[in-house]
């Protein structure tokens, strides 16, 4: 389910290179090292492997991708969990807790699934019950992370997006949850109220190897850098790249896509040693063993 910066509707931002004002001093401490796992393919465990110098994880959070928001034909609004990521939800002794244990927030990632249904087009009720789905896992997850598209807007007997229910939505949620609310910046975010905004812990900018910030966060709400580790940027610019979103006191990077192996060691050493920090594999690796 490759799906982030892959979607049906058009990037809704303009992200350029100017940060807006600084807030605070990034640090290593305070900088989120955010990665996308395709659960379909690569067991989450393997995130947890990745060490800094001091034994502490090189990533923040763990994003499970994707559990999808699917309407049905009775206009009908809720979460659905895939074989793969239902068997992970299911447990979450086996597959969260142990990353919870090193520090690592796990996220609950949301798509679209191409019903016509999506954030950016739904009726307050629609809202209701699918913020109430997503809540269920409170328990389980440390937040909730949205991303629009493959939603395929104005099919199905839904309508095309609209420029407030993104924004009701995240609205609602925040007042059912304490837990994080993040969202990639592509499809409909353009349309997200100050109100809304105020509420996410992240945007992560949208383009695969990019680098920008989005004018409505602030840089200390913002990933700027997203890496593709299917075909990443040379570690030079991984490198540079975070120097830069460190010295704009941005929130951190993201990285999509994590190998089952750990090949791509390299990419994360490079976004480390921005802070003069290095990172090592433990050499464990986790096969995928649940759902399909």
């Amino acid at each position: 389910m490759t799906s982030c910066q892959q979607a049906e509707e058009p990037i809704a931002n303009d992200p350029t290179d100017q940060a807006g004002p600084m807030t605070r001093a990034a640090t290593l401490g305070n900088f989120y090292r955010v990665v996308y796992v395709e659960v379909n393919d690569v067991n989450p465990l393997n995130a947890g492997e990745y060490l800094l110098s001091d034994g502490t994880p090189f990533f923040t959070h763990v994003i499970l991708f994707a559990s999808n928001i699917r309407g049905d034909a009775s206009g009908n609004v809720h979460n659905y969990n895939n074989p793969n990521n239902a068997a992970i939800l299911a447990n979450p002794s086996t597959y969260i807790a142990p990353l919870q244990a090193k520090g690592i927030k796990v996220i609950m990632g949301n798509l679209g699934d191409h019903t016509g249904a999506g954030f950016a087009n739904l009726t307050a009720a629609q809202i209701g019950t699918y913020t109430d789905d997503l809540v269920a896992y409170d328990n389980i997850v440390d937040g909730y992370d949205f991303d629009d598209e493959w939603a395929e807007y104005g099919t199905r007997g839904y309508p095309y997006a609209n420029s407030t229910s993104y924004s009701n939505m995240i609205i609602a949620l925040a007042g059912k949850t304490n837990k994080s609310i993040s969202v990639f910046d592509w499809g409909n975010t353009g349309t997200l109220s100050s109100t809304a905004i105020s509420h996410l812990d992240w945007g992560c900018q949208g383009s695969l190897n990019g680098y920008g910030f989005n004018s409505s966060f602030a840089a200390s709400k913002y990933l700027p850098l997203f890496v593709n580790l299917t075909s990443p940027l040379s570690d030079t610019a991984i490198r540079s790249r975070t120097t830069q979103a460190k010295n704009a006191d941005a929130r951190g990077i993201c990285f999509f896509n994590l190998p089952m192996s750990p090949y791509r060691l390299s990419s994360f050493n490079a976004a480390a040693q921005a802070f003069g920090e290095t990172v090592t594999h433990t050499g464990t690796t986790y096969t995928k063993d649940y759902g399909n």
